[in-house]
C-alpha cells in the first residue's frame, strides 16, 4: 500500500536561497505518516487518547533536487519495516512534474504517553499491528 499526501509549500518554508528549508522536509514526512495512518483507517488523535504516542527515533533524508515555493509537491509513503515497538516508513517527495526531490526514512517508536516507556503494539495496538503486518506479507 502506498499513501499520497499533497503538501502546500508556503513562502515561509523557504530559506535565503529561495528553496524550501531542509528541516521542513521532516515536517512534511510527519504529515505524510499521519496521512498513511489515516488511509489505513486509524487516527493519531484517537491513538493518543488511548495513551499511546509515536515519538520519532530516527530520520534520514536524502535531498536530490531543491523544492521551491510555488511548486506542487506530494509525498508517497510506504511501510518499510515493523517490529512490536517500532515502525519505519519510506518516503519519496515529488513535484507535479514527477521529479523526485527527496527521499528518506522515518522510524517511530510506540510508547506509553504517561511513562514514555516503550509498549508492544501487539498488546496495546493489536489492530494497528495486524494491519501493518499484513502490508508486509
Amino acid at each position: 500500500m502506498e499513501s499520497i499526501k499533497h503538501i502546500d509549500l508556503r513562502y515561509s518554508d523557504t530559506d535565503q536561497m529561495g528553496v524550501i528549508y531542509h528541516a521542513h522536509y521532516v515536517s512534511f514526512f510527519e504529515q505524510a505518516r499521519t496521512q498513511f495512518y489515516r488511509d489505513l483507517g486509524f487516527e493519531y488523535a484517537e491513538t493518543e487518547r488511548n495513551g499511546i504516542i509515536f515519538p520519532v527515533r530516527h530520520v534520514d533524508v536524502t535531498y536530490l533536487r531543491p523544492a521551491r515555493f510555488g511548486e506542487k509537491i506530494y509525498i508517497k509513503t510506504k511501510l518499510h519495516e515493523i517490529t512490536k515497538i517500532k515502525v519505519t516508513y519510506y518516503h519519496e517527495m515529488y513535484n507535479d512534474k514527477d521529479e523526485l526531490k527527496a527521499k528518506g526514512f522515518t522510524t517511530v517508536v510506540s510508547v506509553d504517553k504517561e511513562s514514555f516507556k516503550t509498549v508492544k503494539m501487539t498488546e496495546r495496538l493489536k489492530d494497528v499491528y495486524k494491519v501493518y503486518s499484513e502490508l508486509l506479507e
